[in-house]
């Protein structure tokens, strides 16, 4: 692909925040814009959430790293749109960033040729001099790195500017289209399933993920149309030796140790991923009202405060349709569709073991049933080996066991089933009348 820029930007346009200039500033009296690389909070893994309002916080300028303050205005706005190794504007007022804005870098993939004056990127031409500043991205849990660098042919870069003012070496996910997609605003069973499928098999388990940065509700990318660009570079750029979290080192953990959570862009937990699924099939624009909530009550919620349907505790595995959603103490799943044996094919963010040992995972398909002999087991175990080749390779199916799935040992635990009508969802393709494996045919578009 000759160029990826406007792909990269448009995606990143999520945090809806308008470009600014920069400039070659790098003082924190008065008011300057600089470009910087958010290196992370200042003492991770030690400082508590409570304190968040006296949080310090790390970047690189030109090489320096640098300690700033960030505004608290307009509910934490900016701090929900930093994410660690990406490059930002900064205004930056008293010591402390006052506003932020996402550069539009000029070119975005792989150096092809160096040459004194010219660097060519994925067939893209771009000067360079002496004033050109090169660095390299190094993201790791715990914060960010940027060290000086030297160009070299083969490695993905982030180019601002021509004649470039700044070239990155960084990680750069390839573009991706899932599977199965679904449309948003579209509001049929099928659709909350083919949106559901979108983030499969791409989206690592992250605790928090996808609540804000204040751990209130929602995140940016909850409320955003389609999948983040900051999913599909977190889980491209890992492998199976990823751990969500790491309670030997706080500073090295992705998980939000003393409640802060820093790292809430790159993944998704569970409670995220339904409210994201709902989110866009209840949407067609950015940066409405969210769904994320605590997973153990979005169940009921859907009911009693959405009114999208009905929320019971009184079930048994033959009440279960296409598209219920059903809560239990700590995780909330989504049921793709029932096999002739019973079992359950569902879809939900869970941590899971890699082949190597490490605690990860992320959303995929799961079986549910009294044994792993059951069909959705060898259903899931199918198709996540087919249509998600690379996650698969780090990530075996899982099996759950259905009395602890279905437990409403918690009195805010039970199963929630969408109304069939405007006040909810329709189902013109008969979805709830389908078998899971009928199901799966159809969204992947098998005959």
């Amino acid at each position: 692909m000759k160029k990826r820029v406007l792909f990269v930007f448009l995606v990143l346009s999520l945090f809806m925040f308008s470009i600014t200039a920069c400039s070659a500033s790098k003082t924190g009296t008065g008011a300057g814009t600089v470009t910087a690389v958010y290196l992370g909070v200042v003492d991770y893994g030690i400082v508590q959430a409570d304190d968040k309002d006296s949080f310090r916080y790390r970047f690189s300028i030109e090489g320096d790293e640098v300690i700033y303050g960030v505004s608290n205005a307009n509910d934490y706005e900016i701090n929900n749109i930093l994410a660690e190794g990406y490059v930002f504007d900064l205004t930056v007022k008293d010591d402390t960033v006052v506003d932020i804005s996402i550069p539009e870098p000029y070119a975005v993939g792989t150096v092809q040729s160096v040459s004194p004056d010219i660097i060519t990127v994925d067939g893209d031409n771009i000067k360079i001099n002496s004033d050109t500043k090169i660095y390299e991205i190094i993201c790791q849990a715990g914060g960010a790195k940027v060290e000086d660098a030297s160009l070299e042919t083969g490695r993905s870069v982030k180019v601002y500017g021509n004649p470039a003012d700044f070239i990155y070496l960084t990680f750069v996910a390839e573009p991706y289209q899932a599977p199965v997609r679904g449309t948003a605003g579209n509001r049929t069973i099928k659709n909350f399933l083919a949106t559901a499928m979108e983030p499969v098999g791409t989206a690592l388990y992250v605790c928090g993920g996808n609540w804000n940065w204040q751990d209130a509700g929602s995140s940016k990318q909850a409320t955003t149309i389609g999948l983040s660009q900051t999913w599909l570079d977190f889980f491209q750029s890992q492998d199976d030796t990823y751990s969500y979290m790491n309670e030997n080192n706080f500073s090295e953990s992705y998980y939000p140790h003393n409640g802060y959570i820093e790292y809430y862009y790159a993944g998704i937990d569970c409670s995220g991923y339904i409210g994201w699924t709902v989110y866009n099939v209840m949407n067609t624009e950015n940066g409405k009202d969210g769904y994320v909530g605590v997973s153990t009550n979005m169940a009921m919620k859907l009911d009693q405060e959405y009114n999208y349907g009905t929320w019971t505790r009184d079930f048994t595995s033959s009440d279960f349709k296409a598209g219920d959603v059903f809560s239990m103490l700590g995780h909330i799943w989504i049921c793709l569709g029932v096999c002739e044996d019973g079992s359950l094919m569902i879809v939900h963010s869970v941590p899971s073991d890699s082949k190597s040992g490490s605690i990860g995972g992320g959303v995929q398909l799961s079986g549910v049933g009294k044994s792993e002999d059951c069909k959705a087991y060898a259903l899931a175990k199918e198709y996540m080996e087919r249509y998600y080749p690379e996650w698969s390779d780090r990530y075996p199916a899982i099996f759950r066991n259905y009395s602890i799935y279905t437990s409403t040992a918690n009195a805010n635990s039970g199963k929630f089933s969408w109304n069939l009508d405007e006040t909810g969802l329709l189902d013109p393709e008969g979805y709830t009348n389908m078998s899971a494996e009928e199901i799966l045919r159809d969204l992947f578009g098998e005959s």
